[in-house]
């Protein structure tokens, strides 16, 4: 359910550091939102901060505020112009893991093969979970694993050479 923030007549109060919040960036992660997280699985308190805390000072991107473990090195983006997490706290392993699976995941909707739903939907039915759970930023280590080597498959089944740091394509 969208956040009913996105609908309140009511002004609305960022948390600190968040400059704001926008109503229609709330509406547009829509069903996607995730609760706000306030302890990890470590038992560490999880505080809001400028991303500068995870990278020695300095700040990335146009949103560059994470959830972070005050006790571990897990922590999780924002959807941009909102406080929703954009998954749940990852230590690095993890990060990894959702890093090195996602890009052979957009080339099959960046290279046209499918639209990015209907990639969402074909992932969702090989991994055999519904699309609502068939978000990079949910994917447990396992998952990512599968998640990569069943869109890598579909290059090979397609007899498909992709470079998929390039984009570079062998027919």
């Amino acid at each position: 359910m969208t956040d009913t923030r996105a609908f309140s007549k009511e002004k609305l109060i960022p948390q600190s550091p968040l400059p704001y919040i926008s109503r229609k960036a709330l509406k547009r992660v829509g069903d996607d939102a995730l609760p706000i997280p306030t302890k990890c699985e470590c038992g560490g308190k999880v505080i809001l901060s400028k991303n500068s805390v995870i990278y020695n000072g300095k700040e990335y991107g146009d949103w560059p505020f994470v959830y972070h473990c005050t006790c571990c090195d897990r922590y999780v983006g924002l959807h941009p112009n909102t406080d929703i997490p954009l998954g749940t706290l990852a230590d690095k392993c993890l990060r990894d893991a959702r890093k090195s699976c996602k890009p052979p995941f957009n080339k099959i909707w960046q290279l046209g093969f499918m639209s990015r739903d209907e990639a969402y939907i074909w992932l969702a039915n090989k991994l055999d979970i519904d699309k609502t759970k068939c978000h990079f930023g949910l994917f447990d280590e396992n998952m990512c694993e599968k998640a990569r080597t069943l869109c890598e498959d579909f290059f090979t089944k397609n007899k498909v050479k992709v470079n998929l740091r390039t984009g570079e394509i062998h027919a």
